[in-house]
């Protein structure tokens, strides 16, 4: 599939769910958002949430320990398909960090034709220097996701209620829209749209990694995903650059934004971090990547 096209539906898709979202709040009709929304009888919470809130309460709430399952369930077969077409916030991040970046890309491009120009490394110690960081990296960061989870649900049991959907992004993101809703509807200003957006600012701008290895959404998903075995993506070693010509290519992990190598495995993402984004496979030069339906 084209590169460009596959990023267009995705960024598309989460469009149409939030905007399907927002004409639900416009026409009241109660459907709520990505963190908890119903239809009649039906009811879902996200499964983080529901975590957060059993802890606090200290309540299994059994009403809502089936949408859990329901979830944790659809993660186990399809993976963490979610963050990759679901979640708003990549959109955000296309609509709003990566505008900054390329302000900053530019700005920084233009101070770097005025200043000396910069040694270049020979292959092997470039090659050296990037497996040193691999490493470095790797150690660093194996365990991240866990640890924020950790903190994420032992802060939600020690202080009685959900602390970290306070600043969630995602329920934050809504929040923005629900109030933007009112002031068109109700003339209701509030500090809402100010606080709300200028978190979501805070932590997709300064903390950059924040989907990859601060998220506690996405490091509950990933534990549901490490049982996941259809369409995981594959590397057809036969057409691989680095095995068929002995090239030194990573294209399909540097186009990763989790840092997954589907090769080696050296990156410092697994493959229970995989989003099904497709990135790998629409930037691989010679189409070796495949995502089976097992």
């Amino acid at each position: 599939m084209n590169r460009n096209r596959t990023r267009t539906l995705r960024l598309t898709t989460m469009a149409v769910i939030v905007i399907t979202i927002v004409i639900g709040a416009v026409k009241n009709a109660g459907t709520g958002s990505l963190s908890a929304f119903g239809v009649d009888n039906i009811s879902m919470i996200c499964p983080l949430g529901y975590l957060e809130t059993a802890l606090a309460g200290r309540d299994v709430m059994p009403r809502l320990l089936i949408p859990f399952f329901v979830i944790a369930g659809l993660t186990v077969l399809l993976g963490r398909v979610f963050c990759g077409w679901i979640c708003p916030i990549p959109l955000v991040r296309k609509l709003l960090v990566n505008k900054i970046d390329e302000v900053k890309k530019t700005t920084t491009n233009s101070s770097s034709h005025d200043g000396p120009t910069q040694p270049v490394l020979k292959e092997d110690e470039a090659v050296k220097t990037a497996c040193s960081q691999e490493n470095s990296d790797a150690k660093k960061n194996s365990s991240s996701g866990l640890i924020v989870l950790g903190v994420t649900l032992g802060s939600s049991a020690i202080c009685g209620f959900p602390v970290f959907c306070l600043i969630c992004p995602i329920g934050l993101v809504f929040a923005t829209l629900f109030a933007l809703i009112r002031l068109v509807h109700f003339n209701e200003p509030t500090m809402d749209l100010i606080v709300f957006p200028a978190i979501v600012v805070i932590e997709l701008v300064l903390l950059k990694e924040w989907c990859s290895k601060l998220c506690p959404v996405g490091a509950l998903l990933s534990f549901f995903s490490r049982f996941n075995r259809s369409l995981v993506p594959t590397v057809d070693r036969s057409l691989c650059l680095e095995e068929s010509q002995d090239t030194r290519c990573q294209r399909c992990r540097s186009a990763c934004c989790f840092d997954v190598d589907l090769k080696d495995g050296r990156g410092t993402g697994g493959i229970s971090d995989c989003t099904k984004c497709r990135e790998c496979a629409d930037n691989c030069p010679v189409q070796a990547i495949r995502f089976p339906w097992r």
